[in-house]
């Protein structure tokens, strides 16, 4: 088996993470604040700042570049760089932030049920990206081909 079907499952992953931050954009305040991105950024958006827009900006682009590695890793041309590198930071950033907070939840520290929720689907994200990672590194795909 091939890291194809994995890192073209991630890639969906990070591209619908990205598409969710639009949505946010998009749906202003009230979308902050039930997303959890926190009452000062909300408020904020409520004052007409656009720094909320630019950060979560900037949070689309870092998923969508992920998403773009993910494609890379499954075989698609597009000679990023240090590919081999991003393809685990991005799969441990992804794991430790679903374990890190799934474990502070169990350890009795308060944590919301957004973060808890948002914790498990980051940690099956993670899991999915190491998956391809293990078997990337075990078996690259080749190439893909696509006509001009």
């Amino acid at each position: 088996m091939t890291a194809r079907i994995p890192f073209l499952s991630a890639a969906l992953c990070n591209i619908g993470v990205a598409i969710l931050h639009i949505y946010v954009i998009l749906q202003g305040p009230w979308a902050y604040r039930y997303f959890g991105a926190g009452e000062e950024l909300a408020k904020m958006a409520e004052q007409g700042s656009y720094l909320p827009m630019l950060l979560t900006s900037f949070i689309t682009l870092v998923f969508a570049i992920f998403a773009l590695y993910c494609l890379a890793g499954a075989g698609w041309d597009l000679r990023l760089p240090f590919l081999r590198f991003s393809l685990v930071g991005i799969a441990t950033m992804f794991t430790l932030r679903g374990s890190l907070l799934l474990a502070a939840a169990a350890l009795g520290m308060k944590v919301s049920s957004f973060d808890l929720w948002s914790s498990v689907v980051s940690l099956a994200i993670g899991l999915l990206h190491c998956a391809a990672v293990w078997l990337y590194f075990c078996a690259p795909p080749p190439k893909a081909r696509f006509p001009h």
